[in-house]
């Protein structure tokens, strides 16, 4: 391992509940942007699990070489709060400014005053020349423990003892989910392994639809969308849970409120979809947001009588 040379980081495997083992730690699963940062001589680099470069997308983490001494390579997830909670919609506008080239300084300091990030640390893999992969995680938490001094932007993620408890919280909150891992456990770079598991909690959204899809000349799914900074963005198309009752009361109002025009602002092609105006509200379940906003494995729970507006990003 050489540092400033980008790689792949360790992932967990999905588990369906809580590990009940009594030996493992449980964190909090931090939902942002997951981020390796190389530190040393007076230089940072950023880079996400894709290997892009993103240092120059959070140049407030440049602190990293003053709170740390020497070299290290931390990985952790950045994050932007939203009520006092993460919000993977809004870090997202921090970490696509630029597309896939690269970001405008200006834009940058301005969305850096608008958003503030914070960068949840949860494991050191690299210390002044030593690769520490082959350490078992409770040593490489030791050591960063020594290393990064407290600090507001960036933090430590904290270890729990009870992961059923912990689960309960960050359901409560409205958070991504937990992650249990094995105190063991080796870091095995560009891989996933069991002994570290994530356990997710189902979110929901509220969304407008503002069009579906066809079949064999039926309607088969409904396309999503919800407001963001006051426009209405594609989150996704939804089939699941959508019943033969649903379909055919919906189908005459739907054909009512036809329109030529997408109602979203980053519609894809209109190949087998029709759009309407989005009057219509639906309660939707889904396990987390991709990385384009997508909605992934979503459910319809019903339909509601909240107002369009209301569906807003969370």
């Amino acid at each position: 391992m050489m540092l400033y040379t980008p790689f792949k980081p360790m992932e967990p495997v999905m588990a369906s509940g809580v590990p009940p083992a009594s030996d493992l730690l449980y964190q909090v699963k931090w939902d942002g942007v997951r981020m390796l940062a190389h530190v040393g001589h007076g230089k940072i680099m950023l880079h996400n699990r894709k290997l892009r470069q993103r240092t120059g997308h959070y140049p407030e983490l440049s602190r990293l070489g003053q709170l740390l001494q020497g070299e290290a390579i931390l990985d952790g997830e950045i994050v932007a709060l939203k009520d006092g909670r993460p919000s993977f919609p809004l870090i997202l506008e921090r970490d696509l400014i630029g597309g896939s080239g690269e970001p405008d300084p200006g834009k940058v300091r301005q969305r850096a005053r608008q958003i503030p990030v914070f960068y949840m640390v949860f494991d050191l893999i690299y210390h002044n020349g030593r690769d520490l992969t082959a350490l078992p995680l409770y040593q490489r938490q030791a050591l960063l423990a020594e290393i990064l001094p407290k600090d507001e932007a960036v933090q430590t993620v904290e270890n729990f003892a009870d992961g059923e408890a912990l689960f309960a919280a960050v359901s409560e909150n409205k958070m991504e989910g937990i992650v249990a891992k094995e105190p063991s456990s080796l870091y095995q770079r560009g891989k996933k392994n069991a002994a570290w598991k994530k356990i997710k909690v189902r979110q929901r959204q509220l969304v407008a639809i503002g069009g579906y899809t066809v079949k064999d000349g039926q309607i088969n799914a409904l396309l999503a969308g919800a407001y963001h900074q006051g426009q209405l963005i594609y989150v996704g198309r939804v089939a699941t849970g959508l019943s033969g009752q649903d379909i055919r009361e919906l189908t005459p109002f739907l054909k009512e409120t036809l329109q030529t025009a997408p109602p979203f602002v980053n519609a894809s092609p209109a190949r087998d979809k029709a759009w309407v105006e989005p009057r219509l509200v639906a309660l939707i379940d889904f396990q987390e947001w991709t990385e384009d906003l997508r909605m992934r494995q979503p459910v319809i729970k019903g339909f509601t009588k909240d107002r369009p507006e209301d569906c807003v990003l969370q």
